[in-house]
């Protein structure tokens, strides 16, 4: 199992559409907004790293509103 987090840039007006989209996904446990560099954090648990990609590539950089992320995988759990 491989927990990452996932940190996005996110346009201002659409924040807190694109919290409760990413929110619904199957993947993540846990989204937020944040201030600082990102404006997302999103937590998830995925079965191998080629799973992480699809997620971040194909599912999380396809909601408008969502560019520039990057992801952080633990080195724990």
């Amino acid at each position: 199992m491989i927990m990452a987090f996932i940190m996005a840039k996110v346009d201002s007006p659409k924040a807190r559409e694109v919290l409760e989209e990413v929110r619904n996904l199957e993947e993540v446990q846990e989204a937020y907004l944040i201030y600082g560099a990102y404006d997302l954090i999103v937590k998830g648990n995925f079965k191998n790293p080629e799973d992480l990609s699809a997620f971040v590539v194909d599912r999380l950089r396809a909601i408008e509103g969502i560019h520039d992320t990057t992801t952080n995988v633990c080195a724990t759990c």
